[in-house]
């Protein structure tokens, strides 16, 4: 007679009942918390894909996916959650994740160094999602050295957190690991999905997993959520909506020029227009004065060309920002393929200029390089811009140099509306100066010039459409005659050229 004998446990099943066990006996309160302590974990978003070899994994940027759902994740934190920690482990897509949530909720991130690292280590599973029962023995051995420290960091993320809802962002790999260890189901795969989140739950003198792998916020096909009225006599309120539609009418101008530059790259320029060609690092380097230290914000990073010359001309520190997540995926790639670890020193971060995520005097240098010309009014940008710098601070604005005559600068404001929808106002020399002065900035130094445009290159750098290019054409060569637009619009060898006065201000932030 055949005896039937229960079967022995995995290797991997036994180690996974010792963690399950670690997990609910070491991580417990000395004293009973008053309220729930909740441990939200969020995972990364989607970083740029590159077979950089100088840099590692962990030291690239998130894609136009990545940011647009780190976004909707932050909004669906804000309406729905009151985080009183938010906490990131150390690589770039963790950091950038968590800096956007935290600018919606108004958080500082507080960066652990002391996660253990292993999510690029060659037991890593391969999907995430896949179970550990599938690990040899030494591989086995690693995750668990690795499972350890996981938890013994829980220990100290709660250590002084009982009673609070705390948020980390992190890898599939160390929410599944955290996962794991608490439900000891090491023959189940555990799903975890980018900007998904988990919520682990001490309550009642026990723990208790509350949902995982939630992605509420990702578009889903039912009726968007009504929007509560905006009130009409609150002109603080409306003032906010109209440079909150500004900057989503640039977003969505920008991301899909992004996705006609992917599709057609192989004649037409990086979308930078002609910013990049009129000013370089090298030359922003002398003008600005800008020494070994100096901390650079770029306000309007685009194609990230700009920020990239800058670092290889000597800057220290240059952090890009803009509103579109698609060109911020064509700034961080760029980055990537320029094979330069001096390039280490940029990062990109989503955020329209008039609400920086950065604290008061942050930078050294705030730098504009054609983009006031793209808000209607640019106060409330040039005072944030006047927050991020401490006393003495310099701003560096870069940008066409209006004609003093009005009929003339309406001409030439009809002809970049018609090419590019966000340009709103072209401004004299004395209108920026006095723009500054309003914002705390006296000018101390200023260089103008005039740049020489093809019409056929101006036209391809943002991708204009067949019908858009006629139109511009004809305006053009309407102002040929009697210089209607101040641009001194002539053919050269059958080509259409104009010339674009350039004015550039330096200028230092007024004690307050």
């Amino acid at each position: 007679m055949t005896e039937n004998r229960p079967a022995q446990p995995t290797p991997a099943a036994t180690e996974q009942k010792r963690q399950g066990v670690y997990f609910a006996s070491r991580l417990h309160p000395d004293i009973a918390p008053n309220h729930p302590t909740r441990l939200l974990l969020a995972c990364h978003a989607q970083n740029v894909q590159s077979r950089a070899s100088h840099l590692s994994p962990d030291e690239i940027g998130l894609s136009a996916r990545g940011w647009e759902e780190t976004t909707a994740l932050a909004q669906w934190l804000y309406e729905h959650e009151d985080i009183d920690a938010l906490l990131t482990d150390s690589p770039l897509r963790a950091r950038l994740t968590a800096q956007r949530i935290g600018q919606r909720l108004g958080l500082s991130s507080q960066v652990l160094s002391y996660l253990p690292r292993g999510g690029e280590a060659e037991w890593a599973l391969e999907p995430p999602q896949a179970s550990i029962a599938s690990l040899g023995p030494e591989s086995l051995a690693r995750y668990s050295a690795y499972a350890e420290g996981m938890l013994e960091a829980c220990q100290r993320i709660l250590a002084e957190r009982w009673g609070k809802t705390t948020l980390l962002v992190a890898s599939s790999t160390a929410i599944a690991t955290i996962v794991r260890s608490f439900t000891g189901s090491p023959e189940s795969g555990i799903q975890i999905g980018l900007t998904s989140l988990t919520e682990l739950q001490y309550h009642d003198n026990r723990w208790s997993l509350a949902y995982s792998n939630r992605t509420e916020h990702l578009p889903q096909p039912v009726r968007p959520p009504r929007m509560p009225p905006t009130d009409a006599a609150d002109p603080d309120r409306l003032a906010e909506k109209d440079l909150a539609a500004e900057s989503e009418k640039s977003a969505r101008f920008y991301d899909q020029l992004a996705r006609r530059l992917r599709q057609e790259s192989s004649h037409l320029t990086d979308g930078s227009g002609s910013a990049s060609r009129e000013v370089n690092g090298e030359m922003l380097y002398r003008f600005g004065e800008l020494g070994e230290g100096r901390r650079l914000l770029l306000a309007g990073a685009g194609s990230g060309r700009l920020a990239l010359d800058l670092a290889l001309a000597g800057v220290s520190e240059v952090v890009g920002v803009d509103v579109s997540p698609g060109m911020l995926e064509r700034a961080e790639s760029l980055r990537l393929a320029t094979q330069d670890t001096r390039l280490q020193r940029v990062n990109f971060r989503l955020a329209p200029v008039h609400a920086l995520p950065f604290v008061n005097g942050r930078f050294d240098v705030a730098l504009c390089v054609h983009l006031l010309h793209h808000l209607a009014k640019p106060l409330p940008a040039l005072r944030e811009l006047h927050r991020v710098l401490p006393a003495q601070g310099t701003l560096i604005l870069i940008d066409v140099n209006g004609s003093p005559d009005a009929v003339k600068r309406a001409t030439q404001n009809a002809i970049e509306s018609k090419r590019n929808p966000t340009h709103t106002t072209i401004r004299t020399q004395a209108q920026w100066t006095a723009l500054l002065q309003q914002s705390g900035f006296l000018v101390e130094k200023e260089q103008s010039w005039v740049v020489e445009r093809k019409a056929s290159e101006w036209l391809d750098s943002i991708a204009v459409d067949d019908a858009t290019r006629l139109a511009v054409i004809e305006m053009l060569e309407a102002s040929i005659e009697t210089d209607a637009a101040g641009l001194h619009v002539r053919r050269q060898n059958g080509e259409l050229h104009f010339d674009v006065p350039v004015i550039a201000l330096l200028a230092r932030k007024v004690a307050e």
